[in-house]
């Protein structure tokens, strides 16, 4: 009875730090899109008029932030999954 129970928590400790990792790649996607925004953002914004350039400045510095936030969570998930 103790290796079947010991068997079954071990088994869903592997299965929670897949759904960690998986969750952490999602983030780690997130991210990268965000950048990709930001980047084409920050590209509009040079090739804009005042009002486009006030625009894509905004929306540089949201993916900017939105970036960040999810490249941290995705560290966190990792850190969860490992420990």
């Amino acid at each position: 009875m103790k290796k079947i129970a010991f068997a079954l928590v071990a088994s869903l400790a592997v299965l929670s730090a897949q759904a960690q990792v998986g969750k952490a790649a999602d983030q780690a996607t997130d991210a990268a899109q965000h950048k990709i925004d930001q980047k084409q953002a920050e590209s509009k914004a040079k090739e804009s008029g005042p009002v486009g350039k006030a625009v894509n400045n905004v929306k540089a510095d949201y993916h900017k932030e939105r970036a960040s936030a999810n490249a941290d969570k995705a560290k966190k998930s990792l850190e969860k999954a490992g420990s």
